[in-house]
């Protein structure tokens, strides 16, 4: 006897569900935060550890890209996504007591974990949802797993009102006029944002806690498939025939024409999300603005909840609002964020503390929020799409469609962590701006194709059900 359908409220509950536990696992770590321990103690650590650990990351993300689908085949969405949590609780427990071999090797878990989480979600998503409730699922998750930017800014917030000591109770004219005496006074002991050892200890061991949060959600977490869902969660085939499958799919002409957009979210959210908050604790006209780092991903976290929300009524009233529309809306936020920042930040400010002046204005409370909402904006609008064209573009191999996804993504966060040593600020600014531009034409023609496709299956169906009633 079969089971009773489910309900919409069922779908929300796991959507939900999902979302939360996005809020609980993810956390990131700055380069100056590494830069900060490794200037109190330069054996323990390298100084741009933060960089490479994160290309380590990246690497280890994208070898595990290639058998999480294997893996999801095997023990189903749900355990993946608790075996991933798992992963990214080893991470925030390895700043208690900084060593580099662990500080590597929990980098290296973290990768496999990006990897398990984001096959897990896929699956999960799919499962959970139908093609009418897919669009309004990815963004209730995401809006909700978006959440976590804007605890976060709490979080940093709360941290640094109660721990932070400021180095030296100087004010920035007479930083200026000591420099102007003696340029090699040593401007990286006293000048740049620092995180002191209790900072560090209380911020990570809120992230811990809320890793260990993320575990019990996914374990609580619905398992149950819904009504007439996109993808149903049984065994399909075996191990490395699935392996397989995602080998061949890697060079489907769908995967490569979307490979611009996968490794743009790459580079992208690796810049957002290190590279320019480094960037602005390293600017030295930033010396007196301690809350930067909580402002920041409060306007994110703002940013991404409200487009969300936006992206769930628009796909309510317009079908396949999450193809060209919201790629364009992706696209023109993204690079006026790119702009924003170029115009706002010195030049060489990724790589170490600079008195360099802005192109046109420096930073500012409000202005670095405005970056942070207009950011939120054009990256929510990215992975909508991103997450709709993997579940329908290639109905037959949907896990190795967001295995590729993810894969491709750490491939282009990976390059740009190697590299981020010697680039400066503006080819960030200019070169990514550029990718997304070539992204949004090639999504276009994937968008197209998948929409024709659906078209053509739905006359089928059609036909097939008028034979079936005569």
């Amino acid at each position: 006897m079969g089971q009773p359908p489910t309900t919409r409220r069922y779908e929300l509950l796991c959507a939900i569900m999902l979302g939360f536990g996005h809020l609980c696992i993810m956390s990131f770590v700055l380069e100056s935060v590494i830069h900060s321990i490794n200037e109190r103690n330069p054996d323990v650590i390298s100084k741009y550890a933060g960089y490479y650990g994160q290309a380590v990351m990246y690497i280890l993300y994208m070898i595990g890209c290639m058998f999480s689908p294997s893996i999801l085949n095997e023990i189903g969405s749900k355990w993946i996504l608790v075996a991933s949590a798992i992963c990214f609780a080893s991470f925030p427990l390895g700043f208690f007591f900084v060593n580099s071999n662990y500080y590597y090797f929990s980098q290296m878990l973290l990768g496999f974990g990006y990897a398990l989480y984001y096959q897990g979600n896929g699956g999960y998503m799919t499962s959970h949802s139908t093609r009418k409730t897919i669009e309004s699922n990815v963004n209730i998750a995401w809006s909700i797993g978006c959440v976590c930017l804007i605890i976060s800014s709490g979080i940093f917030a709360g941290v640094t009102s109660m721990a932070h000591a400021p180095a030296q109770n100087l004010n920035l004219s007479e930083i200026s006029s000591n420099f102007s005496k003696n340029p090699d006074l040593g401007l990286e002991n006293w000048v740049e944002r620092r995180f002191s050892d209790l900072e560090i200890k209380l911020l990570f061991g809120v992230f811990f806690g809320a890793s260990v949060l993320g575990i019990v959600n996914f374990l609580a977490a619905p398992g149950r498939d819904v009504t007439d869902c996109i993808q149903e969660t049984k065994k399909k085939g075996t191990f490395f025939g699935s392996f397989k499958q995602t080998c061949t799919a890697l060079i489907d002409r769908s995967m490569l024409e979307l490979f611009f957009l996968f490794s743009v979210l790459g580079t992208s959210s690796s810049f957002w999300l290190s590279i320019f908050p480094t960037a602005m604790n390293f600017t030295v006209a930033n010396f007196e603005m301690t809350y930067l780092c909580a402002i920041y991903p409060l306007g994110i976290g703002i940013g991404e909840i409200f487009m969300a929300l936006f992206i769930t009524q628009m796909s309510r009233r317009y079908k396949d609002f999450c193809f060209q529309p919201a790629m364009i809306l992706g696209t023109v936020f993204s690079i006026l964020a790119f702009i924003m920042v170029h115009v706002s930040t010195p030049y060489d400010s990724p790589h170490k503390p600079t008195r360099e002046e802005a192109l046109l204005f420096g930073h500012s409370y409000f202005f670095i929020f405005l970056i942070g909402v207009t950011l939120g904006i054009g990256d929510c609008c990215l992975n909508s799409c991103r997450s709709v064209i993997c579940a329908l573009a290639m109905p037959d191999r949907r896990a190795q469609a967001f295995s590729i996804s993810k894969l491709y993504q750490a491939l282009g966060s990976c390059v740009l962590f190697f590299l981020s040593p010697i680039i400066p600020l503006y080819v960030y600014t200019i070169g990514i701006s550029v990718h997304l531009i070539i992204a949004m034409i090639f999504f276009f023609i994937t968008a197209r194709r998948t929409q024709n496709m659906e078209k053509k299956n739905d006359n089928n169906d059609g036909k097939v059900k008028k034979e079936e009633e005569i």
